[in-house]
Parts: C-alpha cells; sequence; structure tokens
C-alpha cells in the first residue's frame, strides 16, 4: 500500500510539473531562465503543420535572439538611427520579428516537403559548395565563422541549416515550377488580345481596360513616361526600337506576356524617354503558386498572441492593438531601422 501511494503521489507531482510548464509555456508565456532552458530540452510545438510537423519554441526563440544579436551589434549612429527592443514600442516591434520568424519557419516547412514531393534532393556535398561561396566573399572560412557569430552568434552548421539549405532548395523548387508550368492559356489569352488591336484596330486603350491584368488596366494600359532603366529589360529592348504609336508582337517577360504601344518619345536631361501604354495577361508566379500550396495547409497554432490566416497564408497577430501598431509601423519606428525589411 505504501508503494502505492509513494507511486501515486510521485505521479501526482510530475503531473503538477508538466501543468506547471505547460501553463508556463502556452498560456502565460512565462519567459523565465527555467523556461528557456526545459524549452530547450523539450521541444514544445509553436506550431503544428498536418502531415508536415511542428516548429518549436525554442527554434523561434533562438532565431529571435539572432535577429535581435544582428541589429544590437550594429552601428546605426552615424545615420542618426538607433535600436532598442528594452522599450515598450521596441518590445512592441521585437514582436513584429517574431512574427516574420514563424511566418518564414512555417513557409520554409512546406518548402523543403514540396521539395521532396518533387523528388528534389539537396545532398551535403552541394550544400558545402554553395557555403564555399560565401567563404570566398569572406577571404577565408575563419573571417566568415567570425562574421556568423558576431553576427547573428552562428557556427558554420548554423548557417547551413538555417539559410543554406532552405535558400537552396526554395531556389530548385521554383526552378521546377517554372520549368512545367503552361502557360497556353496566357499566350492564347494575349494573342487574341494582339488580335483586337492590329488586325481588328479596335481601341488600344479600351481593350487594356477591359482585358488586360495589372494596376495600368484601370487607366487603359497607361504605363505613363519611363527611363530605360526603369522598365524590365524585355520590356525596354523592344520599347526603345519601336516608333510613335507602333504596337508591338506579343512580348513574354518573368512577369507574363506584354503587347506594348508607343505613345510618345522625348529627351529629358539628356536621357530618352517612352511613354507607354500595354496589354498585360500575367502568368501565375512562383509566389502565387506556393501561397495556394500554403492556403491548402492546415496549420495549428498553440502559442499566445498568434493565429494563422488561412485566406492570406500566414500567422497573424490575434491582438487587435497589435495588428494596429504593425499597420502603422512607420509612424511607430522612431527611428529604428530594425523596422525595414
Amino acid at each position: 500500500m505504501k508503494i502505492l501511494l509513494g507511486t501515486c503521489a510521485t505521479a501526482a507531482v510530475i503531473f503538477l510539473l508538466l501543468l506547471f510548464l505547460v501553463l508556463g509555456v502556452y498560456k502565460y508565456d512565462y519567459d523565465n531562465r527555467a523556461l528557456q532552458l526545459v524549452e530547450k530540452i523539450i521541444p514544445f510545438p509553436a506550431v503544428y503543420i498536418k502531415n508536415i510537423g511542428p516548429i518549436s519554441i525554442s527554434e523561434i526563440k533562438e532565431n529571435e535572439q539572432s535577429v535581435k544579436k544582428f541589429y544590437e551589434s550594429q552601428d546605426f549612429d552615424q545615420l542618426g538611427m538607433r535600436i532598442d527592443f528594452s522599450t515598450e514600442q521596441g518590445q512592441k516591434r521585437l514582436r513584429i520579428k517574431e512574427k516574420e520568424i514563424i511566418n518564414k519557419l512555417i513557409e520554409n516547412k512546406i518548402i523543403e516537403t514540396l521539395a521532396e514531393e518533387r523528388g528534389i534532393r539537396i545532398d551535403s556535398a552541394t550544400i558545402d559548395q554553395e557555403v564555399d561561396s560565401s567563404i570566398a566573399q569572406y577571404g577565408n572560412r575563419q573571417n566568415l565563422m567570425s562574421e556568423l557569430a558576431r553576427l547573428y552568434g552562428w557556427s558554420l552548421e548554423d548557417f547551413k541549416k538555417k539559410v543554406v539549405e532552405p535558400d537552396m532548395a526554395a531556389e530548385r523548387l521554383s526552378n521546377s515550377y517554372y520549368e512545367n508550368l503552361d502557360t497556353g492559356p496566357q499566350e492564347a489569352k494575349i494573342r487574341s488580345l494582339w488580335e483586337r488591336v492590329t488586325a481588328k484596330k479596335e481601341d488600344f486603350s479600351k481593350v487594356a481596360q477591359e482585358s488586360s491584368e495589372g494596376d495600368s488596366s484601370k487607366n487603359g494600359g497607361d504605363l505613363g513616361w519611363s527611363s530605360k532603366s526603369q522598365l524590365i529589360s524585355e520590356i525596354a529592348d523592344k520599347a526603345y526600337s519601336m516608333r510613335t504609336g507602333e504596337i508591338s508582337s506579343v512580348i513574354e517577360s518573368p512577369l507574363g506576356f506584354h503587347v506594348l504601344k508607343l505613345e510618345e518619345k522625348k529627351s529629358e536631361d539628356g536621357e530618352d524617354m517612352v511613354h507607354l501604354r500595354q496589354i498585360f495577361v500575367k502568368i501565375p508566379t512562383f509566389g502565387d503558386w506556393l501561397k495556394g500550396q500554403m492556403k491548402n495547409c492546415r496549420v495549428f497554432v498553440f502559442i499566445k498572441g498568434y493565429q494563422w490566416n488561412r485566406e492570406e497564408a500566414r500567422i497573424e497577430f490575434s491582438d487587435p492593438d497589435l495588428r494596429r501598431f504593425e499597420e502603422n509601423l512607420d509612424a511607430n519606428s522612431q527611428g529604428d531601422p530594425s523596422v525595414f525589411p
């Protein structure tokens, strides 16, 4: 009987301890050294993505400390800027950084899964080759390691895991997406619109307003005046070879398909300028596709103060005051460069 009672008492103590830890981590958001140590030992999940896996509180806090260290290691005094996360507003700006970290970790985890589904594998040798490029920029391995430690508190392995591998996975997944992208429907649409303004002689601005995609459609496709450097290369190369009043053939760019009309030319301060209209049909970008994939994911948020916005496929603040603070971040920056991306 005594053994049984002792076992029950021990179980009760363990249960109460675990209850205290769970309440401390999730409900009250305790931020003391004891809990921070426990969080490193026990990977309490902050977020869980169904069929993909968790993101732990300790992982988020480690990244937050690295971001904080980066900003605090910079000398912004000469720019008339300062970093101070200790004030009430500074704490709010740090929370915004934390939210950005969580969103990036979610995105990285989903990209990793999507890449694996497409058979994309990144071996350690390939990662090391990419790291060698960074080493070359810093002169030698020791210089890179010193900078990583100074700026972020990272080792070289941290750099590989937190930056190199996720970036390579995103790049390869993006390449795979564009290699397999069917732009047939978009190309058929732009060619139909091109025929309307060329063979059928319909009014260019009217067709643009009715059928073009993007903000310029509101103004009949009017892009205003632009210098060559202000235009993407595919548009610039064609626009500067056209005659006034001429309508271009279909132009393909990374953004989609374009038909241009050159309205006017002029020279301003020694620089040639063009006034263009366009009819534009966009192609679904990698970002568009990725957002769609993320919207299909079920994301459960366990930590206090955040919620998942499925429509935007992003973590957002559950506190309306913090959301308002974020919306007015420029006004609340107080010269703090950490508010800039």
